[in-house]
């Protein structure tokens, strides 16, 4: 697919189906494990990320594309706890359920690896336009598996339904970051079955490492940019 002329239909079909960052490149995997117990919790984790993608995306495209790595990944935290702590501050004042349900996973959306991957792949290379594209595709992909996994294992693993007794006990154990594990496998075991039997001539595209070659950004870390500036310097 070409990407200059993708349009935001292709975008999401291939960012957030043929190649799912949950599903597939497996990234941003621990909130959904840990932390995604119920439908509240996938929704305010939900809210937090797409919030701190889309403007990292955006400002990366726009702003950020002829700093070095080093530099760009310290913005990227920036922006993640200008998004994350007015909400922890918020759920913590009125929602104190969820804030320690959601507990080490709300402050570590700061950081997230998805943030990190998809505005070093593909935001500083292409448009404001396609990189907003692409954070929607990403985060549709991301947070219906987000909230698949809490819809799941609240009503099977809780017995309850927003909150609400569904009158009958649930699986304790899906509640544990190994039932969260569990069910990605299980969805993520269906998703393959499904490119395999409507795309299989796609199949090749869920199995393509999604990975930074740093050989490509002379000044990709922190540590290679001041020894390379002593070089010069001697």
């Amino acid at each position: 697919m070409n990407q200059q002329k993708a349009s935001l239909k292709q975008m999401i079909h291939q960012g957030g189906f043929l190649r799912n960052p949950v599903l597939v490149q497996v990234i941003g995997i621990c909130p959904v494990a840990a932390a995604a117990t119920s439908v509240i919790n996938a929704i305010a984790l939900s809210t937090v990320f797409s919030v701190s993608l889309i403007l990292c995306e955006v400002v990366a495209s726009l702003l950020l594309k002829k700093l070095p790595r080093w530099v760009r990944m310290g913005i990227y935290s920036i922006i993640g706890m200008a998004v994350v702590f007015p909400v922890m501050y918020v759920f913590e004042k009125y929602s104190l359920t969820v804030f320690s349900s959601l507990g080490i996973y709300l402050p570590l959306m700061v950081m997230n690896s998805l943030n990190c991957v998809h505005c070093e792949k593909y935001a500083v290379k292409n448009s404001v336009k396609l990189s907003f594209f692409d954070a929607i595709a990403s985060l549709l992909g991301y947070c219906s598996i987000l909230l698949a996994v809490g819809l799941i294992r609240e009503v099977v693993g809780n017995g309850t339904l927003l909150g609400f007794d569904l009158g009958f006990d649930g699986i304790r154990g899906l509640l544990m970051p190994f039932g969260g594990l569990f069910i990605i496998g299980l969805l993520s075991a269906a998703h393959k079955a499904q490119i395999i039997r409507r795309h299989p001539e796609r199949l090749h595209e869920i199995e393509t490492k999604f990975t930074l070659d740093e050989a490509d950004d002379k000044e990709a870390t922190l540590s290679y940019a001041i020894k390379n500036r002593f070089k010069k310097s001697s």
